[in-house]
């Protein structure tokens, strides 16, 4: 299937932003700039007291661009703003600071055309400084749920895209989580029984800066604590549950040497360790 013959299958991206100015432009020329043409950007920005404003109303006419800008109550509500105003056939969400790749978009949509049963795309992210330069990545491997109830995220939210019909089947995202609202909403699809692909692709850059969202670490580890919690079997033991969770680390790891990226495993045991690291 030709994609420009397809003129009715849109992708809805929606950032949630508040005081982002610093990267906010970054973000919007990067899904501008995208090569397919049937994007929709939606930016629910949390009433900025910075230049936000004044960089939305710049591109607002130059591209599929929507805004608004008003008080909300965190991240996940935003997003839930956005998407309710998304009418796209594949949704996802870009953090403000967050860039796509050039041709990203292109790629995974090409992955859906093609195969209407893959409900999910996931691929993976380089990790860049506050100033834009490129010091980390991460790699993915094939999806595993269990993974993801036991270690609590497999693979980004800046990297995943799916289905409009999944996102309604599954009812969103649940507002309750300030910080860890994806990891309860992929597990959510995993228990609907959708169907994961993962493109072995770099698809954006992840920005690590002072004073971004997911620094918020103490509520982030006690939020995915009761999401995992949450969905994993009620009667195992603490010992089950840790053995539980091993497994899905070796796993995980054997997935990874099975796609050639031994080197990243053993690169990931070297920080660990703290023999190897990556500084900003």
């Amino acid at each position: 299937m030709n994609m420009s013959e397809n003129k009715e299958f849109f992708i809805s991206i929606i950032t949630p932003a508040y005081n982002s100015g610093k990267f906010l432009e970054e973000n919007i020329l990067s899904v501008k700039n995208q090569s397919y043409p049937f994007i929709e950007h939606i930016v629910i920005d949390g009433g900025s007291t910075d230049n936000s404003s004044e960089i939305l109303k710049k591109y607002e006419k130059t591209y599929n661009l929507k805004w608004i800008s008003e008080k909300d109550n965190g991240c996940a509500d935003a997003m839930d703003k956005g998407f309710k105003r998304a009418t796209g056939d594949i949704y996802c969400w870009l953090d403000a600071d967050d860039t796509y790749l050039p041709g990203t978009i292109e790629k995974v949509m090409n992955i859906f055309q093609k195969n209407p049963d893959i409900d999910v795309v996931f691929g993976n992210c380089l990790i860049s400084d506050s100033k834009g330069k490129i010091i980390d990545y991460r790699k993915y491997t094939d999806f595993d749920p269990k993974a993801l109830v036991y270690t609590g995220a497999t693979f980004g939210s800046q990297i995943t895209f799916w289905r409009k019909d999944l996102h309604n089947k599954i009812g969103g995202l649940d507002t309750k989580y300030l910080r860890a609202s994806d990891c309860d909403f992929f597990i959510k699809m995993s228990l609907s029984g959708a169907k994961f692909f993962h493109l072995n692709k770099f698809l954006s850059v992840y920005r690590r800066h002072p004073g971004q969202l997911t620094k918020s670490f103490d509520i982030c580890k006690a939020e995915v604590a009761e999401i995992s919690k949450r969905y994993s079997d009620k009667n195992l033991t603490l010992k089950q549950f840790a053995w539980n969770k091993k497994k899905a680390v070796l796993k995980r790891i054997w997935y990874f040497i099975k796609q050639g990226d031994s080197w990243y495993i053993l690169r990931s045991a070297l920080k660990r360790f703290k023999i190897f690291s990556i500084n900003e």
